[in-house]
């Protein structure tokens, strides 16, 4: 049930600041290397992601965009709508995480900005959590630190090479000693249906 429940996690999972200097390769399949690493901010770890797979940017963009079908490929997402459009490079979105019972599911409202070099195919998209964004639902515990980054690189043809980043803290009580035991799974698996939603 631990390993589950960390699992569910993943969808809201670590940021990874550039100041973290010893990852561990904790999975590597389909061309998806996933890393963890200690931070020096929180107890809880950072990810790092490393993913080459076959899509545009095009398309890869449209995906991020479209947050309401996230619950199609970001990990045990539940819910997930748009909240605003700020304009064509940044939009504000809600996101629920399932969690198993007895714990609570988890929400974070986050910002996504896009920067898209297209002189050098290079798309960097930063999202951050704004947790006092919109009101606190009921029986929902809000994530109170979200940060991702993505750095992309398009060949131009078909091949799309990916670093990821990610640090969250859950929120609530999660205990980081368990919860550091399973955080691999969720960005694995997310990364795994992005591949697929890039073939569609």
């Amino acid at each position: 049930m631990k390993s589950k429940l960390l699992a569910t996690l993943l969808p809201l999972l670590f940021h990874a600041s550039a100041q973290a200097q010893h990852w561990e390769l904790a999975h590597d399949e389909n061309n998806i290397k996933v890393y963890k690493a200690n931070s020096d901010s929180s107890k809880y770890k950072i990810i790092k992601v490393e993913a080459k797979m076959q899509g545009t940017m095009k398309k890869l963009m449209a995906i991020l965009k479209d947050v309401g079908n996230n619950k199609n490929w970001v990990y045990n997402t539940k819910e997930s709508h748009l909240i605003k459009v700020v304009n064509e490079n940044e939009l504000l979105y809600y996101a629920e995480t399932r969690l198993p019972w007895p714990f609570s599911n988890r929400d974070v409202v986050i910002r996504m900005h896009f920067d898209w070099d297209s002189s050098a195919n290079i798309l960097k998209v930063k999202a951050r959590g704004e947790p006092e964004a919109t009101p606190e639902v009921s029986g929902r515990v809000r994530v109170p630190k979200f940060r991702d980054d993505w750095n992309v690189k398009f060949d131009g043809v078909d091949t799309l090479s990916i670093l990821y980043f990610l640090e969250v803290n859950p929120g609530g009580y999660i205990s980081p000693a368990v919860a550091n035991l399973f955080v691999t799974k969720g960005p694995y698996e997310t990364f795994h249906s992005l591949a697929k939603q890039l073939k569609k």
